[in-house]
């Protein structure tokens, strides 16, 4: 049996619709930058319109004036990326995430073309880790056709996401929206079956790299911790949707959270320890690496610029 979703059934999910609107914009990719020995890239795949209707609590006059201050339109949308990140030590690769592929439509799937511009093949990714199972961030796992696109890959992930995402009573119980991204993540468990890595916690998956989970968002969303002697990173996954509504307002939940309650106080809770830490922080929907400042209940970002200092060698 086959469990990959139409293209059609996942636009057709109340969720989606918006992607399509202004998904073809052109995206401009941030460059890289090392961390300790690594050098990591961010893959963009594309933008997505993010209306304010999906962080309800955004949908209001607050939403708006946050949105014109930063010279958006009051109503929406908001375009925000969608990246993947390439991440290498000498000759090693490693994928975190994988972008959307061809479920969510026209204008995303650029995820390969962008790895073959840094110089590397689909083949030489040897380990794909996952921060969760979004068709956002695993269907660019797979071909059209619904086989797997990184032929010698083994993907990693936590086992409480594979849990969630095979869970028949999860699927009954998740609102008919998510049903094509239930699709999608078991598409994807099946194209990798065999090849897929089940951790626990903050499992180490490489010298210096360790998941962080990040529960509420998806029960087993984690994000990557690369420390490597002074200099560390954090890649968040999805902590945040919107930089310009979501800093102001932590508590402002999206549509898709499983758990709205824990990715508020997970949410919360990361973004407290980047601001005492002073952690770099990087996410699959933000342009630009960057650091977190509190700012009594709420929080401001400061973004870093890529200097000769942190760029890799040429």
């Amino acid at each position: 049996m086959s469990f990959l979703p139409s293209r059609r059934s996942v636009l057709a999910a109340g969720a989606c619709l918006p992607f399509l609107r202004i998904a073809g914009a052109k995206a401009i990719p941030s460059s890289a930058y090392r961390v300790g020995a690594y050098t990591v890239t961010p893959l963009r795949d594309g933008l997505f319109p993010l209306q304010p209707s999906m962080i309800p609590a955004a949908d209001n006059e607050a939403g708006r004036v946050l949105l014109t201050r930063a010279g958006l339109p009051p109503g929406g949308p908001s375009p925000e990326p969608v990246n993947a990140f390439l991440i290498r030590r000498d000759e090693r690769f490693w994928l975190l995430d994988a972008g959307c592929g061809t479920v969510l439509g026209p204008g995303f799937d650029r995820v390969t073309t962008a790895l073959r511009a840094e110089g590397v093949s689909p083949d030489q990714i040897g380990t794909v880790w996952l921060t969760h199972l979004h068709a956002d961030h695993a269907g660019g796992l797979l071909t059209q056709d619904g086989r797997a696109r990184f032929s010698d890959a083994e993907v990693v992930l936590q086992e409480r996401e594979v849990a969630y995402w095979s869970d028949a009573g999860a699927r009954a119980r998740a609102p008919a929206a998510m049903t094509p991204f239930f699709d999608t993540a078991q598409a994807v468990l099946a194209a990798y079956a065999g090849r897929t890595r089940r951790v626990t916690g903050q499992a180490q998956l490489a010298p210096g790299i360790s998941f962080l989970p990040l529960p509420g968002h998806t029960p087993g969303h984690a994000g990557l911790l690369i420390e490597d002697g002074s200099e560390r990173l954090l890649i968040w996954g999805d902590i945040i949707h919107s930089r310009v509504l979501q800093m102001p307002h932590p508590d402002w939940t999206v549509i898709w959270d499983a758990d709205p309650a824990e990715a508020v106080a997970t949410r919360r809770h990361i973004l407290d320890r980047a601001a005492v830490e002073g952690l770099d922080v990087a996410g699959m929907h933000l342009s630009s690496r960057g650091r977190i400042i509190r700012d009594g209940s709420s929080y401001r970002w400061e973004g870093r610029e890529v200097t000769g200092a942190d760029s890799p060698p040429r």
